[in-house]
């Protein structure tokens, strides 16, 4: 397996990913689509090359809220497998999996690993996942998850999955909407603290990875790795700096976007956690009354749905 690191170029921000829809993805399915976006059973045939999965992507979604899965390759090539279709690809190509379907992006045959970049869009009940990522013979790059709360995604999507092919009509509509969408997580700079710029640089590259990989399992000895620094030295930053632990630092991300979460949507808490990057709800709910002093539920029936301004991690959360 490819060792999976975040994408911290830049290259993921929301603008850039819109800017993509609109100039690439959208204008690709208007003039090109037999080609770009076809039914898989013609996309798709049997090989006798050994395809091997290399890299996977971790969805802080639980699966009953999936309704399909949309990619497009916009540079390089690509070895997929879907069911038990499987081919190698060029850019640029887009894909539709409907949910239950078995499928991975990232493949290796006859031991080359292709380049390829990745723009990917899981649609949920609520609205969708947008990730991108990029696949090297020696690294897989992912980017910081959107997520897109839209209740007008589901049902188009919904309509593709019961149909043999996808309809050109939909998938206008479905990429027409999350080009005009705002991703409604705490976004990087809503969360920095005001001395960010002040802290010294390898301080600022660990915030970096805490920032853009919140809810995903971390290791604090794997942050101070990829920092090139010892554990001690970077626990005796981040207490210089922000007040804090590494650790500490990290439940206050989760707790600042899940307070988000619960003031400006409706989801389910339980949701929310699993959002957010807690696997188990007990825990979730433990560390939101130890920071907020309330239940979730009790703080969402005390304060109006609306949107919440000022996203300091400082002012958020209290130490």
């Amino acid at each position: 397996m490819l060792p999976t690191v975040p994408l911290l170029s830049g290259y993921d921000e929301w603008a850039k990913i819109a800017e993509t829809i609109e100039q690439v993805i959208l204008p690709q399915l208007e003039s090109n689509w037999a080609s770009f976006f076809a039914p898989l059973k013609f996309l798709l045939s049997g090989s006798s090359d050994k395809s091997i999965n290399v890299g996977y992507h971790s969805l802080p979604v639980p699966s009953k809220y999936v309704l399909a899965h949309i990619g497009f390759l916009l540079r390089g090539e690509a070895a997929i497998s879907i069911g038990e279709r499987k081919g190698v690809f060029k850019a640029p190509l887009g894909i539709f999996v409907p949910r239950g379907v078995n499928f991975e992006l990232h493949g290796e045959v006859n031991g080359q690993v292709p380049y390829g970049e990745w723009l990917t869009f899981t649609v949920t009940t609520f609205g969708a996942y947008v990730l991108q990522c990029r696949v090297t013979p020696k690294v897989h790059y992912e980017g910081k998850p959107y997520l897109v709360i839209h209740p007008g995604l589901a049902p188009l999507v919904e309509k593709s999955c019961k149909q043999t092919t996808v309809s050109k009509v939909v998938m206008m509509a479905v990429f027409g909407l999350l080009a005009r969408a705002n991703p409604s997580l705490p976004t990087f700079w809503e969360l920095l603290p005001p001395s960010f710029v002040e802290m010294p640089s390898v301080l600022r590259q660990a915030l970096q990875l805490l920032h853009y990989a919140y809810e995903r399992p971390l290791r604090l000895k794997d942050v101070a790795d990829c920092c090139h620094v010892n554990l001690s030295h970077l626990c005796r930053l981040f207490r210089q700096w922000t007040g804090m632990s590494p650790h500490a630092y990290l439940v206050k991300l989760r707790m600042s976007a899940a307070w988000k979460l619960l003031m400006e949507t409706s989801l389910p808490p339980s949701l929310i956690a699993s959002i957010v990057g807690y696997q188990k709800w007990s825990q979730f709910r433990l560390q939101f009354v130890k920071t907020f002093g309330v239940l979730p539920s009790q703080a969402r029936k005390s304060i109006p749905l609306k949107p919440y301004s000022g996203w300091s991690i400082t002012n958020i959360v209290s130490n």
